[in-house]
């Protein structure tokens, strides 16, 4: 037999390549159950890395808001200062800015005179918020961190999250952010009284609302323990909360929202400290140590919380 040699280029060799090429039917390997499972446990690998790192980032953000609404907060404070000569306070009607029966529409307090004005109050047209009503949630009073949203409120009440702050129950009126409701004539206070030093003395701390709801409004109709708080206090709101009795006394520490025991004392949602804003406006992250750190027979925390006390303060807190 005579064997035909076939051109390479030729119709008949392009149709043998065809014929000798698998079909597109034809199965290919796949991944065995062994190569799935270390697939999986790669991306379980790169997801427990990369998630604790946005969770932080998140968290930084979450603080660097607080932060901020804290420094915006201390520039409206100095900015009434310098309209009226002294920082803004709690006060009853018409001892304030506030005019009496001049409450925004659809608010559902009164201002009749004798009536209650907080320090919050005060400083709306400083933070171009004149016309927001009692229950309204003001989002530069509310801390981004708290799980339940800087704009919580209900119904009736808007709250805040940061607090005029004084020494501890015996010394209401220690601090800059002072309350004269209760007084027979107006009191108010004024860069120069702060000798300790704006620097080293705290003007505002962060203090979330309880769970109750029922304390922590900032435009409040009666009481110094919705917008100011001790830097030390005790348990004459709540007696107990969620981990039984609450503490007496309450230290500065970190929190959970749903204790309303935390409620007695300045506390944060941030883990390496709260912050706070001080007379000079300037806003820093104090520890929690200072909570309970001794400084004679005060905690240094006490100490920042005084405008004018004896005491001496460490450069580093």
């Amino acid at each position: 037999m005579k064997l035909v040699r076939v051109h390479p280029t030729s119709p008949l060799a392009r149709h043998k390549k065809l014929l000798s090429r698998p079909s597109r039917g034809t199965a290919r390997p796949g991944f065995t159950l062994l190569e799935l499972l270390v697939v999986i446990a790669i991306i379980g690998l790169l997801l427990a890395i990369i998630l604790p790192a946005v969770q932080m980032a998140r968290a930084s953000a979450r603080n660097l808001q607080c932060r901020n609404n804290l420094r915006n907060l201390g520039l409206a404070f100095h900015t009434f200062h310098d309209t009226h000569q002294f920082f803004p306070r709690n006060t009853v009607r018409p001892r304030g800015t506030s005019p009496v029966d001049g409450e925004p529409p659809g608010s559902l307090w009164n201002w009749h005179k004798g009536t209650y004005e907080t320090w919050n109050r005060e400083i709306m047209s400083h933070i171009e918020q004149p016309g927001a009503r009692e229950q309204d949630a003001i989002l530069l009073l509310g801390c981004p961190s708290d799980p339940r949203g800087p704009t919580y409120r209900i119904p009736t009440y808007g709250f805040t999250w940061y607090v005029g702050v004084y020494s501890n129950p015996y010394t209401e009126n220690n601090g800059i952010v002072i309350d004269d409701s209760k007084l027979k004539t107006s009191f108010t206070v004024s860069i120069s009284m702060v000798t300790d030093g704006t620097t080293n003395t705290i003007l505002l701390g962060e203090r979330p609302p309880p769970d109750d709801t029922k304390w922590g409004w900032w435009d409040s109709r009666c009481c110094i323990e919705d917008t100011i708080s001790p830097a030390k206090g005790d348990r004459h709101i709540f007696s107990h909360g969620v981990y039984g009795k609450c503490p007496d006394p309450a230290y500065y520490d970190r929190g959970d929202v749903r204790d309303d025991c935390a409620f007695h004392a300045l506390w944060s949602n941030h883990q390496a400290g709260g912050n706070f804003c001080m007379g000079d406006g300037s806003v820093r992250t104090i520890t929690y140590e200072s909570g309970t750190t001794s400084i004679g027979k005060s905690t240094l925390l006490e100490i920042l919380a005084s405008r004018s006390g004896p005491e001496s303060t460490p450069g580093e807190f």
